[in-house]
């Protein structure tokens, strides 16, 4: 059996954060700044003041929505492959997300990432197995700053088919990556079979701005799952206590979930986490802290509450190098969303308070999942894998090594890392003792020689670079 999942709350305290939701849903409202989705809401029989665009959510309106979101979501890719359900409790992995600089290994030197560079990651992300959907690694920087997300795309369209997660950040921009994907897919209607997943976010406390409003319209009328991603700031845009915080952020869950289904009656929709702590002592934000593990397994507990799927950032830390610091923090904060049963966890292949990338480090990252996933598929228990019969014939003495069972079972039943160390000292030693960091570093630039098969053909490239030119 898989180990169970970990817990925070009582039933009880779930219960309390769901009723304290509702209420400020109904009595403070959410801010719409977006006349159009206002008047949508209104029809639908929510409470508006159209003078301070505060939308209040009559409890019979939340209760109708939350029946209607699908309680599992198949992610699709380009390819041939299998979708990968989401909502089951196993975890699934996302590289990215969204940052502003590369960190050059052999200078130890980072420097602003480029368009070429996120399709790198995202090339590498399609090679390494344990990696399952690709994010936008960076916002490029070397291309026009209110198409940088769209460009980022494309980077992405060219070197994976694997399942996109994305996060445009106007209306503009969602329809331009919601085209490109048409195009690529040769499908007026691509989105029945979702082959990208949208991240949008509220701005806390209890705000949706008018480009947050914009992407919904774009997103959730396309079937595309919306990834409601509310990010408050403990001590800053949301209470200190753990407690109100969450709040604040199941508040801005709902209205998001809410949103979606009077739009579109059963979109799907994602319980995200992207929790934050505002650092009283430095006067900053940070996010591999053990209060955001708390949150993060409180939040999986409130989307299993709503029947909906989970998602967290995770492999996080707030250190700048890739260090010991780094490797607690991503493991820590990793090992919970597994633990608490995460649908998608998030942040791959970032550190700095997601504000830096590395090959390296996505390489490390995918081995840390590598190992967190064989962790989660637990123990099987049939008759074969218990092997009596076997330990009876071995009996007091005697070898497990060449009989059929092991070979059967060792690929299977072990996980077997490419960049852990797991030989004697000597050979390491002659091997180059070389630390993890760097065989990963290696290990990406190998990944990176390989040249990607062609996701999109070179006339597509050319309608695709024509179609960010005009708009």
């Amino acid at each position: 059996m898989k180990p169970d999942f970990i817990k925070v709350l009582s039933d009880s305290e779930i219960d309390e954060i769901h009723s304290s939701s509702l209420r400020v849903l109904e009595e403070t409202g959410v801010k719409i700044q977006h006349t159009g989705l206002l008047k949508t809401l209104k029809e639908a029989g929510v409470t508006v003041d159209e003078s301070t665009g505060i939308a209040k959510f009559p409890e019979k309106i939340i209760r109708a929505a939350l029946e209607k979101p699908p309680k599992t979501i198949p992610l699709h890719s380009r390819d041939d492959r299998k979708p990968v359900e989401i909502g089951n409790g196993f975890s699934r992995s996302v590289s990215g997300f969204d940052a502003t600089f590369l960190l050059d290994h052999e200078s130890g030197k980072r420097h602003p990432i480029t368009r070429a560079e996120v399709g790198n990651f995202a090339w590498i992300a399609h090679q390494l197995d344990d990696i399952d959907f690709v994010g936008v690694q960076g916002i490029p920087q070397d291309v026009p700053p209110v198409l940088a997300e769209a460009y980022a795309v494309m980077a992405l369209l060219e070197n994976t088919s694997k399942h996109l997660i994305v996060a445009p950040d106007t209306g503009r921009v969602a329809r331009i990556v919601y085209t490109m994907i048409e195009q690529v897919t040769g499908k007026k209607a691509p989105f029945t079979e979702p082959v990208v997943s949208c991240h949008i976010s509220p701005s806390a406390p209890l705000r949706w701005t008018p480009h947050a409003c914009e992407v919904i319209l774009e997103t959730v009328p396309r079937g595309i799952p919306f990834l409601v991603l509310p990010a408050p700031m403990a001590g800053a845009t949301s209470p200190v206590t753990l407690a109100g915080h969450l709040i604040v952020h199941n508040t801005e869950m709902l209205s998001g979930l809410i949103i979606a289904q009077i739009l579109r009656e059963g979109a799907p929709v994602v319980y995200c986490n992207a929790h934050t702590i505002f650092s009283m002592k430095k006067g900053n934000p940070v996010i591999a802290t053990p209060e955001t593990m708390l949150l993060r397994i409180a939040g999986a507990q409130m989307a299993r509450f709503y029947g909906i799927p989970s998602h967290s950032i995770g492999f996080d830390t707030d250190s700048h190098a890739v260090d010991q610091q780094g490797a607690w923090e991503k493991a820590l904060t990793a090992m919970v969303c597994v633990q608490a049963g995460i649908d998608m966890i998030v942040n791959l292949g970032m550190f700095s308070t997601g504000l830096t990338v590395s090959y390296a480090q996505l390489l490390l990252d995918n081995e840390v999942f590598g190992l967190l996933r064989r962790y989660q598929s637990g123990i099987a228990v049939s008759p074969d894998h218990c092997a009596v019969d076997l330990i009876q014939k071995i009996g007091t003495w005697g070898a497990y090594l060449a009989e059929d069972h092991t070979l059967n079972h060792f690929r299977s039943e072990n996980w077997y890392p490419e960049i852990t160390c797991r030989i004697l000292f000597e050979p390491w030693e002659k091997e180059g003792s070389r630390d993890a960091a760097r065989v990963a570093h290696e290990k990406a630039q190998e990944l990176l020689r390989h040249e990607p098969p062609g996701f999109i053909d070179e006339p597509m490239k050319r309608n695709l670079e024509a179609l960010l030119e005009e708009m």
